[in-house]
């Protein structure tokens, strides 16, 4: 199963749970085209710190919010933590 969170207003990371593994991509790329090769990043064999730091991030529907609405702080300081 796929789920999307946002990164920033163009980044979105999708997790894989067949795969365990989080791949970033631009927020163009549709759900059904995320493969390794639309992939910019992947982290592969998620650990436990890094899915929860993923739940954490803000919705996808946020990237398309106002700039007051997208938590952009938030979302930098967790990236940060994702990618660590």
């Amino acid at each position: 199963m796929l789920s999307s969170k946002a990164l920033s207003k163009k980044l979105t990371a999708t997790y894989c749970t067949a795969t365990n593994s989080i791949l970033v991509h631009k927020a163009n790329v549709q759900r059904k085209n995320v493969y390794a090769n639309n992939a910019q990043k992947i982290i592969r064999n998620v650990t436990q710190q890094q899915l929860q730091t993923f739940n954490n991030l803000p919705a996808t529907y946020l990237q398309n919010a106002k700039a007051k609405a997208f938590p952009i702080k938030y979302a930098a300081a967790l990236m940060q933590k994702l990618f660590a």
